[in-house]
């Protein structure tokens, strides 16, 4: 188990980005995500990236994506993007027609991003907004028959922070969901929980078609990159049909808080939370460890 998350920010001076994670949940479930970054293609304001991720869920399917977007940047802190990406999900034959049918995706979509942040790893000022919808077709085969669905997925990220005193912060970050299918898989569920989600669960923990988590922190800063806080998240999960994913509960609400660091150090930003779940004693509370290195 564990998870390794690298990222290249400026290859060769050039500004080109690179980044890649590896996330293995246990000894059956592992995924592997690769992303680049191409700026100013062409000696014009258009940036481009390619993503690809997997998924191996234990015995049940492989979850393949690649996707592509262009970006236009239309002045420092607003740009417009389009993206296209293609999903494949290949079951087990023990899982084939059940739980997870075999199916292929390909969708297209348009975002806007905002970024006023004075620092995107440790702001302390400033706003971020970016909102992505992607429509598209997806093919399901259930053995000889081949069902075809319009799949939607709507995007939304937030974060602000705010200056209450000398070294003192408060952030907040909301994040928004939705998949809109007419044949949903468990395969195609958004995972939420985790030590970049919603602390005091276990990473990945519970799946929803609709999802919407908010973070809030006060922060401390005892160095320009480093800082103490207190954090309480909030998490809501939804799943209109959850029989077809095989999902006992159709709606939740999930709540986590705690302390935790986060200090520069000589190997990166070494992060550090203690965060109590709904139930939780502090026997059973999580310990989420983060480094992020930057080259």
């Amino acid at each position: 188990m564990g998870l390794v998350n690298l990222h290249f920010r400026n290859l060769f001076g050039t500004g080109r980005r690179l980044a890649a994670r590896w996330y293995r949940e246990n000894q059956f479930t592992q995924e592997i995500e690769l992303r680049y970054h191409e700026p100013w293609i062409a000696a014009f304001p258009v940036n481009g990236d390619f993503g690809f991720f997997q998924r191996k869920q234990d015995s049940s399917y492989v979850r393949r994506q690649y996707d592509l977007s262009a970006e236009l940047m239309l002045s420092e802190e607003f740009r417009v993007g389009v993206s296209l990406s293609q999903t494949e999900v290949i079951p087990s034959e023990r899982q084939a027609g059940h739980l997870v049918a075999e199916s292929q995706s390909t969708t297209v979509g348009g975002y806007v991003l905002y970024d006023s942040r004075d620092d995107a790893v440790t702001p302390t000022s400033g706003m971020f907004y970016r909102t992505e919808f992607q429509t598209g077709t997806k093919k399901r085969s259930l053995g000889t028959v081949t069902l075809s669905n319009t799949a939607q997925r709507f995007t939304v990220e937030m974060e602000y922070t705010l200056a209450l005193a000398q070294r003192h912060l408060f952030n907040a970050t909301l994040h928004a969901r939705e998949l809109r299918s007419g044949g949903l898989d468990i395969s195609d569920l958004y995972r939420l929980g985790g030590a970049t989600t919603l602390r005091g669960y276990r990473e990945g923990q519970f799946l929803g078609s609709r999802l919407v988590w908010t973070n809030l922190e006060y922060r401390i800063l005892v160095a320009p990159r480093s800082f103490f806080y207190l954090f309480s998240d909030v998490g809501y999960i939804s799943t209109p049909d959850p029989s077809v994913a095989g999902l006992a509960d159709s709606e939740q609400t999930k709540v986590g808080y705690g302390i935790g660091t986060r200090m520069d150090t000589a190997l990166g930003l070494l992060g550090v939370s203690i965060a109590l779940g709904q139930g939780d004693t502090f026997s059973t509370a999580k310990l989420h460890l983060r480094l992020v290195n930057e080259f």
